[in-house]
């Protein structure tokens, strides 16, 4: 009777770790606009300070496998106390979570010539490109099409991001993220400060569509926003530091698994307290398959 009971312990635990195997889920945390010092224009970082380290906090007790930061992270990029502070803060999340990053129009110098140098120099890169299980990651600097467009530099960043782009293998999802919207409500929806104009808007939504990128998220409104381009969703998520909109102080949190991909928004305070909790909640959101 001790021998079958053994063997049945055995057998039941050789059949979780066999489903463990085959959970193939990704949960992503998606941190845009933490733009410390907005608040206050540069007198001061408190109210940043104090929902970027509640963010930070909220997503080491997931311990998400990525998380995603699209940009906007200083409010003033000459100010290198803000970035001091940033980096501070951003150093506090779990060591086993992949980050990602790619700066937004606060981040680098835009009004007498496009200068990445200041977010460059903090973080060597402006764009992303990397691979979590079956889930790509490509983060382009949006940056280049608002303020370099038709230039040398937004000829290599489409390079770039073809190249990254391409190759899309059976059973991956893929996902763009930029810091400015593409559009925040329809393809055919009029040019404005908050997304890419016309032209330029429409050959990277071709660039989209030839790679078969699943989804694309976004930042620098503020605000929550959830639109499509055919069955491609376009999400504009709110700002982790001060909105701007009626979305509070937060977070998206974007799940990937068997094929599919889901995605909610969470205000800071309201940030499910485990992966568990992550799954469950956004299991029934399915924005593509």
């Amino acid at each position: 009777m001790k021998l079958n009971m053994k063997r049945l312990v055995l057998l039941a635990f050789a059949i979780m770790m066999a489903a463990c195997a085959k959970d193939d889920t990704v949960i992503i945390f998606q941190v845009s606009d933490p733009q410390l010092g907005f608040t206050t224009r540069n007198q001061d970082t408190v109210y940043e300070t104090n929902t970027f380290t509640k963010g930070v906090m909220a997503i080491n007790a997931v311990k998400p496998d990525a998380v995603v930061l699209t940009g906007d992270l200083v409010h003033d990029c000459l100010d290198q106390s803000q970035w001091d502070e940033y980096k501070r803060i951003e150093g506090m999340l779990d060591k086993s979570i992949s980050i990602f990053r790619i700066p937004g129009n606060h981040d680098i110098l835009h009004k007498e010539g496009l200068d990445l140098e200041p977010f460059v120099k903090e973080f060597g890169s402006d764009r992303f490109c990397g691979k979590i299980g079956n889930v790509r990651l490509v983060g382009m600097d949006t940056n280049i099409i608002k303020y370099a467009s038709g230039g040398t530099e937004e000829k290599e960043l489409i390079q770039w991001l073809t190249e990254a782009l391409k190759g899309k293998g059976e059973g991956e999802l893929s996902i763009v993220f930029g810091h400015h919207p593409f559009f925040l409500n329809a393809p055919d929806e009029e040019d404005d400060y908050f997304n890419i104009e016309t032209e330029k808007r429409n050959s990277y939504l071709r660039i989209f569509e030839e790679n078969k990128v699943d989804a694309v998220f976004c930042g620098h409104k503020h605000d929550n926003y959830e639109a499509a381009d055919g069955t491609r969703p376009f999400i504009t998520t709110s700002a982790l530091g001060k909105p701007l909109g009626e979305a509070p102080s937060g977070v998206r949190v974007i799940v990937c698994s068997k094929g599919r991909i889901s995605h909610s928004y969470f205000p800071v305070d309201e940030i499910p307290s485990s992966r568990e909790e992550i799954i469950e909640t956004c299991r029934n959101l399915p924005i593509c398959q």
